[in-house]
């Protein structure tokens, strides 16, 4: 391994924050395909920029399926590893951003297999969807654990498009990659998740102003 890619492998190293501490970026489309060029172009610049911009969000997606701080950052070496053997196969039309959850995604899975772990979602920093903005009434600390319980009791698939699609900012076309699936059944999964908390959410505050009548 080079030297650039080496120092890039030791500031990986060197993140010792647990998933949850990390602070995530947003990376746009179009900054992804500029970084696909420059990397089909063997441009080590274009690696560790990818890398600083991308490393937080892709440990925090493999530790949903591992629960392992050590074992996702491992993953997500080898993510990066693999797009740096493939980089001259990289399509910048097409999304860097689903083609590396996509990788995680299934060595996570693989790792989860082998070890004979379930599969499962840790509970995430939830902000809540416009749509979904509690009354005044609900208390925010309750509300937030009221969520993350909902959001884990989705069905398994549903579950992942609505955190993908909420949390991780990815589109309707990277989750169906992402997923295998096609982007109408992700639009699909996401709206039956938000249907699904809305009608929670509207119990929780119904149940919230009988119980303030009742003890008025």
């Amino acid at each position: 391994m080079d030297s650039s890619l080496r120092q890039t492998y030791v500031y990986m190293k060197q993140s010792h924050k647990p998933p949850a501490e990390l602070s995530e970026k947003k990376t746009s489309a179009d900054r992804l395909s500029d970084l696909s060029r420059r990397l089909m172009e063997s441009d080590r610049d274009a690696f560790r920029e990818l890398f600083e911009e991308l490393h937080v969000t892709l440990i925090r997606f493999c530790w949903r399926y591992t629960k392992d701080d050590d074992a996702s950052r491992d993953i997500v070496q080898d993510a990066f590893v693999k797009v740096w053997e493939k980089r001259t196969t990289l399509d910048p039309s097409r999304s860097l951003l689903a083609f590396m959850y996509t990788i995680v995604r299934n060595r996570a899975l693989n790792l989860s297999r082998d070890a004979r772990h379930t599969n499962g979602m840790d509970t995430v920093d939830t902000s809540i969807d416009q749509a979904m903005e509690p009354d005044e009434q609900v208390g925010f600390k309750m509300l937030d654990q009221k969520i993350r319980e909902w959001i884990d009791n989705l069905p398994p698939r549903r579950r992942q498009a609505f955190l993908l699609s909420r949390f991780e900012g990815l589109t309707h076309a990277e989750i169906a990659t992402v997923m295998d699936v096609h982007p109408r059944t992700v639009n699909t999964h996401v709206m039956l998740a938000l249907r699904e908390l809305r009608l929670k959410l509207r119990a929780l505050q119904q149940e919230q102003i009988a119980h303030e009548e009742y003890g008025s």
